[in-house]
Parts: structure tokens; C-alpha cells; sequence
């Protein structure tokens, strides 16, 4: 009997440490990817007939051109946020910063894009103000697009609960959430090999409270996600179907779905975990083969204007132009 309880036991921790040993974001991914997967099986037939007109052509352009806008604005976002943390100077370009290393999100890992600007940021300003400058823009993207969720469903102790997550962004809880982020994330600024460089980069306690609430930072954000959903709308609008559901709706599912590729994705941009979400959530509501259409194409449009976008400034220094 005693035996047989330390069987169960071993058995028990051995699956416990397989289950610890498990990449979270790397399996939630191969599910999203699954699911994709078999709606793209199902609908196969349909989704091979979809047509695109002159029309629809002309809607995914727009998409086109809203989602390469979406990425200078998110830029001048950053720029505002980093200028409110003290991160300010002539030398260092940071709208072209974050527009030339954006592109590095689609390399293996999905940090080099961080490390990037990390490495640029610490020439110029202190280790603690270049951490905290990269570890609050995403937070500071997730806070904005949570502002929309409620905008599918207007119930008053929904609006209140996704509207007080701005709270966060206040210097008593900045300060606790960047030192913990920055114990989470300290191998993405430090060599993995380096123990003891890693555990004095988690030492670095000394966060800008003096930093003010960040409210144009915030501001522009919220208009980042708005172009980005418009990208997104166009795309939709190209297949016929954005004037079968509310708006509103449509701005709610596309944020939470943003919110959770931003989060838990190991793919890049999201890649699955997005359209997925949006399929759970929009295809009792839309014709599967058309949303479907529609996700392929916004994906395919999000990574042309990205890759757009990263030869600006090599255009700019060839053509000479301002910007």
C-alpha cells in the first residue's frame, strides 16, 4: 500500500514538473494555430471562392495605408512617453528608433526589436530610465486598447472595470509594476549566461516616481488603436461584411483580440492567437468564409506596412526628404 502511494506520488510530481517545463504562450499559440487551422479546413471550399473587386482592391489599400500610419503614431507615442520619464535628447531619434527596429519583432524570439532599442537607449540615458521607457510602452498600448473593449457592451460596471486600468499607469503602481516587470524581463537586457549581471540589473530599484501622469502619451495610444482598427475595418469592409454588425462591436472584438496577441503570443504580432480570438468572438455574428478572407488579408496587410515602414529613413537618406 505504501508502495503504491509512492508510485502515485512520483507520478504526480513527474507530471507536475512536465506541466512546469511547458512554454505557456508557445502551447496557447499551437492551439490558436489548431483552431485557425481547422476553420481554414472547414470553410476551405468557401474561402476558395471568395472575389475580391476593384472596390475591395481600393478597401485593402486603405488598409494599408492606415495600418503604416498606425506605426508612425505609435512612434510619436513613444517618443511622448519616453520625453515623460526624462528620456529626452537631440542626439537620439526616437520616433526613427522605434519605426527601424519595429521590423525586428519577426525574428526568432520576438525581442530583438526591445534589445534594439535598449542597447540605442543606454547610450544616452541611464540603465533604470532606458528600462523603464520599453517596459511601459507596451503596457501603455495595453491600457488603451482595453479602453475600447466596453465600447461592445455599455453596461456601467463593465465601462468602470476596463476604464480603471488607467489607474495603473500612476506613479505608486508604476513604480511596482516596473520592478517586477523588470525582474520578468532582465534576460532580454542582460546576457542569459550572466547570472550575476542579470541579478544586479533587478537591483536597480531607482524608477522615476517624479514622473507625471502620462496623459498625452495615453492620448496618442488611444489614437494609434483607433487607426489600427480602422486598418482593420477596411479589410472587413473589403469582403462585404463590416455593415453586418455593429461597430462598436467590431472595435471591442478587435481589441481584445490585439490585447491577448499582445500578451501571450510566441509567434509574432500575434500571428494565430489574433485571428483566432477574432474568429471565436465574431463568427456567430459574420459568415465564416468572408471573416476568414478578411483576417488573411489584414494579416498580410499589417506585415506589408511593417516592412513598409522600416524603409523610411533609408528612403528618406537616399530621396532626402523631411521627415
Amino acid at each position: 500500500m505504501i508502495n503504491l502511494k509512492k508510485t502515485q506520488s512520483k507520478r504526480i510530481f513527474f507530471l507536475l514538473g512536465l506541466i512546469s517545463k511547458v512554454n505557456i504562450k508557445f502551447l496557447i499559440t499551437l492551439i490558436s494555430f489548431a483552431f485557425l487551422g481547422n476553420s481554414i479546413y472547414r470553410n476551405f471550399d468557401a474561402l476558395s471562392n471568395q472575389t475580391i473587386t476593384i472596390q475591395g482592391i481600393l478597401w485593402l489599400l486603405g488598409g494599408l495605408i492606415f495600418s503604416f500610419l498606425s506605426i508612425i503614431v505609435n512612434a510619436y507615442a513613444w517618443k511622448l512617453l519616453s520625453k515623460n520619464i526624462g528620456c529626452d535628447s537631440n542626439k537620439l531619434n526616437i520616433p526613427k528608433l522605434f519605426i527601424s527596429t519595429n521590423i525586428y519583432k519577426y525574428l526568432p524570439g520576438g525581442i530583438w526589436h526591445f534589445v534594439s532599442r535598449y542597447n540605442a537607449l543606454r547610450l544616452e540615458f541611464s540603465t533604470e530610465k532606458s528600462i523603464e521607457s520599453i517596459v511601459l510602452e507596451p503596457l501603455l498600448m495595453l491600457v488603451a486598447a482595453i479602453l475600447y473593449i466596453p465600447f461592445g457592451n455599455f453596461h456601467i460596471t463593465y465601462l468602470l472595470f476596463c476604464w480603471s486600468s488607467t489607474l495603473i499607469l500612476l506613479p505608486v503602481f508604476r513604480k511596482f509594476l516596473i520592478i517586477r516587470l523588470k525582474a520578468m524581463k532582465a534576460n532580454i537586457f542582460t546576457n542569459k549566461n550572466n547570472l550575476k549581471a542579470s541579478k544586479k540589473f533587478q537591483r536597480t530599484n531607482n524608477i522615476s516616481t517624479r514622473m507625471s501622469y502620462p496623459y498625452r502619451p495615453l492620448l496618442v495610444e488611444t489614437i494609434f488603436i483607433f487607426i489600427r482598427f480602422l486598418g482593420f475595418l477596411f479589410c472587413i469592409n473589403a469582403f462585404s461584411i463590416g455593415s453586418l454588425i455593429p461597430q462598436s462591436k467590431l472595435i471591442s472584438s478587435f481589441c481584445l483580440a490585439w490585447i491577448i496577441g499582445l500578451i501571450v503570443p510566441a509567434a509574432p504580432g500575434g500571428l494565430g492567437v489574433f485571428e483566432s480570438v477574432i474568429l471565436f468572438n465574431l463568427s456567430p455574428h459574420l459568415p465564416e468564409a468572408p471573416l476568414l478572407a478578411s483576417l488573411l488579408s489584414y494579416r498580410l496587410v499589417s506585415t506589408i506596412s511593417d516592412i513598409l515602414a522600416a524603409f523610411i529613413y533609408p528612403f528618406k537618406k537616399i530621396f532626402k526628404f523631411k521627415f
